[in-house]
């Protein structure tokens, strides 16, 4: 069992990797098209309207690809001055319950956003008020595959925390 986790683990970490690597595209082409619409503005006095709206989407592809990645990473913003006065113990024990809430919020996200998302397909809802007028389906795909990669994330990071909760509790006390 410990080796199919193993497995299963690195599939994941290498899933991570690749929306990584999406939101890193994502970064690029926005930038890209910003830079370009920006340029046709000053230099032929036209603007682009549909540069601007495809960046704002590759900003959506690049927030719910990446969020997963930057969880394994530890890289989200925290706030660390009570945590840190906290013993070994205390703080896994923290780490689990807020990891615990991460995946009751990115779970209940995941879930609507999935039934939202197969309800637009399905009613082939498109955004009419954009000058491209694409299908909104589309657009809303990281939202459900982003906040499930989260969720996941949350649990393998619950797990570990509670890890370290039980090392924490059966390891000896240490004298200074």
């Amino acid at each position: 069992m410990k080796v199919f986790l193993t497995k299963l683990g690195a599939v994941w970490d290498r899933f991570l990797d690749v929306s990584m690597l999406v939101s890193a595209v994502a970064v690029v082409l926005a930038s890209l098209l910003t830079l370009s619409d920006i340029a046709s503005r000053q230099f032929f006095a036209s603007a682009q309207g549909w540069a601007i709206e495809i960046a704002e989407y590759c900003l959506l592809y690049l927030a719910f690809f990446g969020a997963a990645w930057l969880l394994r990473e530890d890289g989200h913003v925290k706030v660390e001055v009570v945590v840190e006065v906290l013993g070994p113990r205390s703080q896994a024990f923290l780490g689990m319950a807020t990891s615990a809430v991460g995946v009751l919020v990115t779970g209940v996200l995941a879930y609507f956003a999935t039934t939202t998302t197969i309800m637009e397909y399905m009613a082939g809802t498109k955004m009419y008020e954009s000058p491209l007028k694409p299908p909104l389906y589309p657009l809303l795909i990281p939202i459900p595959v982003g906040a499930a990669s989260l969720c996941i994330q949350f649990m393998r990071r619950t797990c570990g925390y509670y890890r370290r909760w039980q090392n924490a509790r059966t390891a000896p006390a240490v004298r200074e």
